[in-house]
């Protein structure tokens, strides 16, 4: 039995379904948290198992999705470390200042070939990537890959990514360019 996951953007764009196999990721680019929220909700109602919010949302943003979902999935957050950070502001700046940006999310999905398996969706803020890696071993490969071919500024890693796996990604970029991966929170009852 396959897996359907979703990812949540703050740029909207047209939405992206990538299958492979019996894994479904269904990417949809949306306005606000309010609206968010609403897709959430919509896509926990077609069978979604899990939600990814990109970085953009950080804990304010997220708080509409995480309060409509109430936990019948899990919603994870993409956070940045400490050798993201200054990177991580400056892009947010540049993209702040209206200056086109190209972020790459890479996700996990068996079976997935790097090379054939990505998206391109154009939105008002700049170009998102949207990268199928077979797993986390793969990424660094996968985004030296990507860079020889576009100026991507920001990288977030869903779909199971590890801390591990985040640092090979971190090294293979020279923590040049902020790196994020999608968290999940622990709650008081385990």
């Amino acid at each position: 039995m396959g897996s359907h996951r979703a990812i949540i953007t703050l740029d909207q764009m047209e939405p992206v379904v990538h299958v492979e196999g019996a894994d479904r990721m269904t990417i949809l680019g949306v306005a606000d948290g309010d609206a968010a929220a609403r897709a959430a909700l919509s896509l926990v109602a077609d069978g979604v198992r899990s939600i990814e919010l990109c970085g953009a949302f950080g804990p304010l943003a997220g708080a509409p999705v995480l309060e409509a979902i109430d936990g019948e999935v899990p919603v994870g957050l993409v956070l940045f470390g400490m050798e993201s950070l200054t990177s991580v502001a400056a892009y947010k700046a540049r993209a702040e200042a209206g200056e086109p940006m190209t972020a790459a999310f890479l996700f996990i999905t068996a079976g997935a070939d790097p090379a054939i398996g990505h998206t391109v969706r154009e939105h008002e803020g700049g170009r998102a990537l949207f990268v199928a890696v077979p797993d986390e071993s793969a990424a660094p490969k996968a985004v030296a890959d990507l860079l020889a071919q576009e100026d991507v500024q920001l990288i977030e890693l869903y779909g199971g990514f590890t801390p591990a796996g985040a640092a090979r990604v971190v090294e293979a970029v020279d923590a040049r360019i902020p790196v994020g991966l999608a968290t999940y929170a622990l709650t008081p009852d385990g």
